[in-house]
Formats: C-alpha cells, structure tokens, sequence
C-alpha cells in the first residue's frame, strides 16, 4: 500500500479526456488524438494509449478553437461536469478566446420565405434597370 502511495498517478490520455468531459464517447476522443490535433507538454501524440501524469499540458484544436488544459488530478471515473472542473484548469490565452468572438459573421436571412411581393418586384425591377 506504501508503494502504491509514492507511484505516479498514470491514466490513458483518451480515458482522461473522457473522464473530465471533453469528448462524449471514449471512442470519440480516440478519434479525435488520431487526427493528430491534441498535443502533450509540446509534443504532437497520435497514440491515445499514452499516459499522462499530473502537470502535463494538453494543448488541442476543437472546431477552430484551441483549448489549453494542465492536468491537476487524475479521475477514477467519470463524474458530474462540476466534479470534473476539479481535475483540470483552462489556461487558454485570453487572445484565442477574444479571437473566438470576432469571427462572428454578420449573415441576415430573410423573415419571409416565398415568392416575392409586388413591392419586391417593383424593387427588383428598379434594381435591374427594366422599369
């Protein structure tokens, strides 16, 4: 028990990401370190079966979004989302999060859906030059 005490907390990087909420599925977050978008402390992995330790920086890609993570704990299951938050912390820089916000397009969609009114028509006829 002494010697189970003094060892290194170890767990498979896709379980990890599993158990603190990141990914839905175990094998989605297989998945995901496949396409060689999640990093370790620097390093570029494709192997989920690598182990991570406390202290370790897990840096990844999702939907054009990076997410930069320092492992605090190593869970023994999948917990609630709240209990999860005790075992990472987000240390994204703030300039990817304001960069986020920016790329919002400015897309307007039409209210009405159909074919137009004689207003419409009018305009549109004005517009091309044949009234």
């Amino acid at each position: 028990m002494i010697s189970n005490f003094f060892e290194k907390k170890k767990l498979r990087l896709d379980i990890y990401l599993y158990y603190i909420r990141i990914f839905k599925s175990r094998s989605i977050s297989t998945k995901f370190i496949l396409t060689n978008r999640l990093r370790i402390s620097g390093q570029v992995t494709q192997k989920p079966h690598k182990m991570i330790s406390i202290g370790d920086v897990l840096t990844m890609t999702i939907k054009d979004n990076i997410k930069v993570l320092k492992v605090l704990d190593i869970p023994i299951r999948r917990g609630s989302y709240s209990e999860s938050l005790n075992f990472y912390e987000d240390i994204t820089p703030i300039e990817s999060i304001s960069k986020k916000e920016s790329h919002k397009p400015d897309i307007k969609f039409v209210k009405r859906v159909g074919r137009p009114t004689k207003r419409e028509r009018r305009q549109t006829d004005r517009l091309m030059g044949r009234y």
